[in-house]
């Protein structure tokens, strides 16, 4: 069977009207929320916005403080060909203009020394302006080739050549043909 059941109402038959409720408009509760927002704004703006200008200012200061640096530098140089024909005179003045343009022959046989002589027995060397031909004898074929590629890496060296390279002897004790070779070496020059 089927229960019918009753309806039954809420039981509290009083209101409070007098209720204190406390929403944001409350100074209680805004003030500090204001000052919280005022001090992440602040954090922010120091963070993000003046410490970047802050640092781009001073670059900008640098910039220019090198700037005029570098001006001064140029102003000071302007008349730097002038300062060094007068100073030429002393120092290079003795050379004549062919004389000043030639390798420092200093360099050049300090380069043979470590190149040519350490390797190779020097039959003759010969030298003009900044054109140098040496023959050298008793070395291998590819000892030639060695010193070709050596001479070549030198900044004094522009350009090498082997003009004629024949047979000397043949070498019982290491069992190869020793040659004899002649090098076309040009030199870059004084003043290159």
């Amino acid at each position: 069977m089927l229960k019918i059941r009753k309806n039954e109402y809420p039981s509290k038959e009083t209101v409070n009207l007098i209720i204190h409720e406390k929403t944001m408009r409350s100074p209680s509760r805004a003030l500090p929320a204001f000052g919280a927002f005022l001090v992440i704004l602040v954090l922010f703006v120091k963070a993000g916005v003046i410490e970047p200008f802050n640092r781009m200012y001073a670059a900008q200061a640098s910039l220019k403080q090198v700037q005029a640096d570098l001006s001064g530098y140029v102003n000071d140089n302007k008349d730097y060909k002038e300062i060094k024909e007068r100073h030429s005179h002393y120092f290079r003045g003795y050379l004549t203009e062919e004389e000043a343009g030639l390798s420092d022959r200093k360099e050049v046989m300090e380069l043979w020394e470590e190149t040519v002589m350490s390797q190779a027995e020097v039959e003759s060397i010969s030298l003009h302006g900044n054109v140098c031909r040496i023959t050298i004898q008793e070395i291998p074929l590819y000892g030639v080739a060695d010193i070709m590629a050596e001479l070549e890496e030198s900044p004094l060296v522009q350009y090498v050549s082997v003009s004629t390279a024949s047979t000397y002897e043949y070498d019982n004790e290491n069992g190869y043909h020793n040659v004899r070779a002649d090098f076309t070496i040009t030199l870059t020059g004084g003043n290159e």
